[in-house]
């Protein structure tokens, strides 16, 4: 496994690799008759941003304010108001739109870049996927609360709080992509969410085999993968109570008689993948209501594979020049996709002139 995956560290890159994943995913505008101030790519592109820095819709405003170099890289004439942020995010990230996000995604980190103008219908193959759940803070409380000292000495006070944000994702362990999320409330057990999470996959993407901790163990989930989505299992056989004998279910039994450790030996890389979800977006939800949490979780999802796409050629060895030198010019159209079709033919046209005329031999 080459799990060498790193985040991106620079704001100029962030932004351009999510206003091109906006751009090859949404709409232009959200309504042919609205005021067109601003594309749907590009308010999705400040949404990012806003995980990015890990702060509010103010904060993102005042930062694309001060920082000129961003706001000219997202093509914005004007900075948007926050509540126009506000908004974009209730209509941006729903459901449906946040597994077309995680699809273009997987499309853009396979293809590097190519434009595809239905990114599902691409197969790509996972040879092995993870699946875990973890839990998010509710509040911005200190941790001075949580664990305080009490009066007597080598003794602390804990406080247990009932209610967290959960969010379930399945991961390409090579890569440390995110190939689906599941988003919503806990403490709950894991082995009922596996349906809904399979069912949340990228439409481009074919894991082979999944690996999940003993929370996923039971019959009903093998059947799900192996015999419905034709997906090897790897889960070990420990839910239940403690008995000395062996499961009498035909998958349950397979695991526990002939189980794969060197292959579930793998499964550490979805826990990186959660390290990196909380070190780089935070570990607290900044939401406050059900569906509000839902959907920032979706975004932070999306986020995290962005981060991990700047280390496309692509994009982190762009030029800043709106052409880039004469040599490359003859190189395949997919480098270019950002150039408009008739920009495209008319740059080649003059450039292949320009070589006709240089190549022609001098008449003395």
């Amino acid at each position: 496994m080459n799990c060498m995956s790193t985040a991106c560290k620079s704001p100029w890159t962030v932004a351009a690799v999510a206003l091109a994943i906006g751009d090859r995913t949404l709409p232009r505008y959200g309504h042919r008759y609205s005021r067109h101030d601003f594309q749907l790519a590009q308010l999705f592109a400040c949404l990012v941003l806003r995980k990015f820095f890990r702060t509010d819709y103010r904060g993102i405003v005042a930062i694309l304010q001060d920082w000129p170099l961003v706001r000219e890289k997202l093509r914005l004439n004007k900075t948007p108001h926050f509540t126009t942020l506000q908004k974009a995010e209730r209509r941006l990230l729903t459901d449906p739109l946040i597994r077309k996000l995680l699809t273009q995604t997987i499309e853009t980190f396979h293809d590097h870049g190519r434009r595809s103008i239905d990114a599902g219908h691409t197969a790509h193959t996972i040879e092995l996927a993870a699946a875990d759940s973890t839990g998010f803070i509710l509040d911005r409380a200190s941790r001075y609360f949580i664990t305080r000292r009490s009066r007597a000495p080598n003794i602390y006070q804990t406080t247990q709080y009932r209610r967290f944000a959960k969010l379930a994702i399945v991961i390409d362990c090579d890569t440390h992509l995110i190939l689906a999320t599941h988003r919503g409330m806990g403490p709950r057990p894991d082995v009922d969410q596996l349906k809904p999470l399979l069912a949340s996959i990228c439409t481009n993407a074919v894991p082979q085999r999944l690996v999940a901790d003993g929370g996923y163990d039971s019959q009903h989930n093998h059947h799900l993968l192996r015999d419905v989505y034709n997906i090897e299992s790897l889960i070990p056989a420990v839910h239940g109570r403690p008995t000395d004998g062996l499961p009498t279910n035909r998958w349950r039994y397979l695991m526990a008689t002939a189980f794969d450790e060197e292959t579930y030996g793998q499964r550490w890389q979805i826990e990186t993948v959660m390290f990196m979800l909380k070190h780089h977006q935070g570990a607290a939800l900044t939401a406050h209501t059900y569906q509000t949490r839902r959907r920032e979780m979706g975004l932070m999802a999306v986020t995290h594979n962005i981060l991990i796409l700047r280390s496309i050629k692509l994009f982190y060895k762009a030029s800043l020049s709106p052409f880039p030198p004469f040599p490359f010019l003859f190189l395949s159209g997919q480098l270019y996709y950002r150039l408009s079709d008739q920009l495209y033919a008319q740059t080649c046209a003059r450039c292949f002139l320009f070589a006709a005329l240089v190549a022609r031999p001098i008449v003395p």
